[in-house]
């Protein structure tokens, strides 16, 4: 697919810069092609510039030896002497771009081309035979193609700046898991090998538990860099799986609860499990095995009930079958720890289930927490069963708490939008007619908060 250089001409990060690439795309539409070339590397060598000067603004010691040699430049202003000196510095530009790791070798190689070319159409008695140099059209359209997607695009960040960078965002106090963020700053706009290191750093930390130099607890920081990969693959899905893989013959000899978590971590991303092969799979088989050694009034410890809890999974069920069938042998109470544990939409039944089986108020209140922490898995089938069993269940209707959690699940049910209105109405009514005839619960809060929202029937 032909590339937009008219989007990616938009998205120049410097606006001083910006100009320059739509003068040189300007140019190219116009069929003046020499003077595109000759645009495009306008706009390259002013890029490097900026952004050498950039880092040096920054605190990077050698890119300050680079602006002074700029500045003094430029105090020549327009003397034989100043001249001279910017000539010397943008001969050099391509290799401090490399230096300072704004682009790699290859694109070292694709940037001269376009300073070769661009001599030619400046010069163009350097052709020999007194043959005027006439570059086509393609040339100046994949040169600003080059210059676009290899560099004017990037914001001034080194490769290992780029690295140390993300590494201090996933170990920030104040870190924020909001995947568009984290692809915006450190995956679209990045270098393909800068991001392809971003990534590995990401996959071995979140397989490994890799110490971040004591910044945080290991594990924490495995937590959010498996987020990080989360984001990543939205665009680099085989990336990301390959990077994950790297890292499986290390987890395979790691300790048991490491490997656990490692497990809870990544249950639900396919490409951790296309690194799982065999015997990590009978490992796991081995270490998901864990016998209950409570009473079924007591509850499980919790690194048991996590275990279990991973069953909501459908990968883990997959690959795991036995998860399953060792779930519904567990006793109600155990099954209810399990399921508070990991929302999924695989136990939106067994909670419906235990709406109708409540035996007492403060357990028909823990259920109805339950359910609204599965809330956003639940259809509009699915709703009106747990409506209809809450009713059904005086243990739950008549709890103290329901009332309000009933509110609570109205708003946390959005996503059904005004279909879930009549739902609530019917159970609302149902309720109020109950307590009118046996002094139960009523539920006028859910009453006004439908008729505030426009969800009340208008009859």
């Amino acid at each position: 697919m032909a590339v937009d250089l008219e989007t990616l001409v938009a998205q120049v990060w410097s606006p001083d810069i910006r100009p320059l690439a739509e003068e040189a795309w300007r140019c190219y539409n116009a069929g003046a092609i020499r003077a595109s070339i000759a645009a495009t590397w306008s706009a390259v060598s002013a890029d490097i510039i900026v952004k050498l000067i950039r880092l040096a603004d920054e605190g990077d010691k050698n890119a300050q030896v680079f602006r002074t040699q700029v500045t003094d430049a430029q105090d020549k202003g327009l003397t034989s002497a100043g001249v001279g000196a910017m000539q010397r510095i943008e001969a050099s530009l391509v290799d401090k771009a490399v230096e300072f790791e704004l682009i790699d070798t290859i694109g070292k190689r694709e940037l001269d081309r376009i300073r070769e070319d661009r001599h030619l159409c400046a010069h163009p008695s350097l052709r020999s035979g007194g043959e005027v140099y006439s570059p086509r059209p393609e040339a100046a359209r994949g040169h600003l193609a080059i210059a676009l997607t290899s560099l004017l695009v990037h914001p001034p960040t080194q490769g290992g700046r780029m690295l140390e960078e993300f590494q201090n965002y996933i170990c920030d106090p104040q870190f924020a898991p909001s995947p568009l963020h984290i692809r915006a700053a450190f995956h679209d706009r990045v270098r393909a090998a800068t991001r392809r290191s971003i990534i590995r750093l990401a996959a071995k930390a979140a397989m490994l538990e890799i110490d971040p130099d004591g910044r945080m607890p290991a594990d924490a920081h495995a937590d959010r860099m498996a987020i990080a990969l989360r984001a990543f693959a939205e665009k680099a899905r085989d990336t990301v799986r390959d990077a994950v893989g790297e890292a499986r013959e290390r987890l395979q000899i790691l300790e048991a609860a490491t490997q656990l978590r490692v497990l809870a971590r990544m249950v639900d991303d396919d490409y951790f499990w296309a690194s799982v092969d065999q015997p990590l799979t009978e490992r796991f088989h081995v270490l998901l095995d864990v016998p209950i050694t409570v009473d079924e009034w007591s509850t499980l410890p919790p690194e048991t009930a996590l275990r279990y809890a991973l069953v909501g999974s459908s990968l883990a069920r997959n690959h795991l079958p036995g998860l399953a069938a060792r779930f519904e042998q567990l006793a109600d109470i155990h099954r209810l720890q399990v399921i508070s544990l990991r929302p999924s939409e695989f136990f939106v039944p067994h909670v419906i289930q235990h709406l109708r089986s409540a035996f007492s108020w403060r357990n028909g209140e823990e259920v109805g927490h339950i359910l609204l922490q599965h809330a956003l898995f639940l259809s509009s089938e699915t709703l009106k069963e747990a409506l209809d069993a809450w009713y059904d269940n005086d243990q739950c209707r008549n709890a103290k708490a329901m009332p309000g959690l009933a509110v609570q699940l109205l708003q946390a049910t959005s996503h059904l939008g005004i279909g879930r209105g009549p739902l609530f109405a019917e159970f609302a009514s149902k309720c109020e007619a109950a307590a009118q005839k046996s002094g139960s619960y009523r539920y006028p809060e859910l009453i006004r908060v439908l008729h505030a929202i426009g969800l009340a029937p208008t009859s």
